[in-house]
């Protein structure tokens, strides 16, 4: 039970971080929109895996 308690909070977490950084990832989509060609693919490879980062370092980044 307390396994499954903090996937929930983990993702709640999630969620927040999205909402607030909601800006940040429209610019990047907005950008990989404007690309064609292998600089699209770069900056959405780029975008995906700094997303993941951001998303699975918010432990270390919480202030207790």
């Amino acid at each position: 039970m307390k396994i499954i308690k903090a996937i929930f909070k983990y993702i709640w977490e999630v969620i927040k971080e999205s909402i607030a950084q909601v800006f940040t990832l429209l610019g990047f989509f907005i950008a990989w929109l404007t690309l064609t060609g292998s600089a699209q693919q770069v900056v959405g490879v780029a975008t995906v895996i700094a997303t993941a980062i951001w998303l699975l370092t918010i432990p270390l980044r919480k202030e207790e």
